[in-house]
């Protein structure tokens, strides 16, 4: 999968979807959630994955930003796993959250991610734990920006997905879509890549790396 902004996975039919969603039954995968706007969706995309026939296994972590748009509370309800908030702070003491993260997830999301967050990620910083768990863990990592009006034609945008695209080949950008501007009211919003159209693409990700599934490497244990 390339770092250079695309599209993700082609849903094609609707069956081939949701067989595409179906290999990742059992997949261990590390949601991030940053605080775009957009983070107020999170509830509803969490329901839609409790409706899969066949769902991953979520890690949900909030980044502080993020909770100022959805209530870990509510997340907590809806996830059915654990949530945490992603700081240092917030870890509990003598843990390694990083280091777990790292170790547990085959997947990482970040849906939505911000501007700021995008430019961490190429820069290799290490602010919270998710952010220092994916820069060491080889797992494939799908990131869906949400964006201010114009952020696409930014040298900066631009710098950092030429330098993901060149260092980090676990890494997708996936394209936002257009939407209308909470800030201008006009259809220039940037929200993030559909919520299932990610998850697909973390699937065709898994898929190319031949890494076997949770439920395998419990079978064959």
């Amino acid at each position: 999968m390339s770092a250079a902004a695309g599209p993700g996975v082609d849903p094609g039919s609707a069956e081939q979807f949701a067989r595409t969603l179906a290999t990742l039954e059992g997949r261990r995968v590390a949601l991030v959630v940053t605080g775009s706007l957009s983070a107020a969706y999170l509830p509803y995309w969490l329901n839609f994955v409790s409706g899969l026939e066949a769902p991953p296994r979520l890690q949900v972590l909030l980044t502080r930003s993020a909770t100022r748009m959805v209530a870990p509370t509510a997340v907590r309800a809806l996830a059915g796993g654990e949530v945490a908030v992603d700081t240092w702070e917030d870890a509990p003491e003598g843990a390694s959250p990083h280091v777990e993260l790292a170790e547990w997830a085959e997947a990482f999301v970040v849906h939505p991610c911000t501007f700021s967050y995008l430019g961490r990620l190429a820069a290799g910083l290490a602010d919270s734990p998710a952010q220092l768990a994916m820069q060491c863990s080889p797992a494939p990592k799908v990131v869906c920006p949400a964006l201010p009006p114009g952020t696409l034609r930014s040298p900066a945008y631009q710098a950092h997905l030429r330098t993901l695209a060149e260092q980090r080949p676990d890494v997708t950008v996936l394209e936002p879509t257009q939407g209308v501007s909470a800030a201008t009211g006009r259809r220039e919003g940037l929200p993030p890549a559909y919520f299932p159209v990610a998850l697909a693409t973390a699937a065709a990700a898994l898929g190319e790396t031949g890494a076997p599934s949770a439920g395998s490497a419990e079978d064959a244990a």
